[in-house]
C-alpha cells in the first residue's frame, strides 16, 4: 500500500471494466464491490470520491488517483485478489457466502417453498438452507459445489480453512 492509502473497513470496492472476475471473487468473499462492463474512468474514480477503493490494470487511471485506485497487473484474477488480500488484510474482514454474485446485494434466507422453481428437484429434496438476492432474485445455497468454492476462497485469501468462518 502506498503511502497515503488510508480506507474505512468495512472495505468497498469499484472496478474498472477489465476486472470482472475480480470483482465476483470479492463479492464471493463478502466484499462489497461494483462492477460494471460500461463504466468510465470517471465514475470509477466518483465512487472512489465517496470511500470505495478502486481497483484497475490502468496504470493511467491509477496516476490520475493514487490515494485512492490500487493498480493490480493485469494477468490472472486469482492472483490479484491474493495481492489485494495481502496488502489489505482481507481475511480479517472477509464474509463469505453473503453477497450476490451477479449484482453485488447481500443475500436474505428465503423459504424453499416459495422458490421451488428456482432450485432443482433433487437439490429442493435434500437441502433445507437458501438464499436470495432481494435484487436480482438468484436463489442460491451450499450444494455439492460449496466445497469447491471453499477452497477458492482458502486460494484466494492465502489462509488456511480453519482461520476463516465461511459456512452459513
Amino acid at each position: 500500500m502506498k503511502p497515503g492509502m488510508v480506507w474505512r473497513m468495512p472495505y468497498r470496492f469499484v472496478c474498472d471494466v477489465h476486472l470482472a472476475k475480480v470483482a465476483k471473487y470479492l463479492r464471493l468473499l463478502g466484499f462489497d464491490t461494483v462492477y460494471r462492463n460500461d463504466m468510465t474512468d470517471n465514475e470509477l474514480l466518483g465512487m472512489c470520491r465517496f470511500g470505495r477503493i478502486g481497483l484497475t490494470c490502468d496504470r493511467r487511471l491509477q496516476i490520475r488517483s493514487p490515494h485512492t485506485v490500487v493498480l493490480l497487473f493485469c494477468g490472472d484474477a486469482t492472483r490479484q485478489v491474493q495481492r489485494l488480500s495481502a496488502m489489505l488484510d482481507l481475511p480479517r474482514y472477509a464474509h463469505p457466502f453473503h453477497r450476490s454474485l451477479c449484482c453485488n446485494r447481500k443475500m436474505v434466507p428465503c423459504d424453499k417453498r416459495r422458490r421451488l422453481h428456482a432450485v432443482p428437484k433433487e437439490t429442493y429434496r435434500w437441502l433445507e438452507g437458501f438464499w436470495e438476492c432481494p435484487k436480482c432474485k438468484k436463489v442460491y445455497w451450499q450444494g455439492t459445489h460449496a466445497g469447491r468454492m471453499r477452497q477458492k476462497i482458502v486460494q484466494l485469501l492465502g489462509v488456511s480453512e480453519n482461520v476463516l468462518d465461511i459456512g452459513r
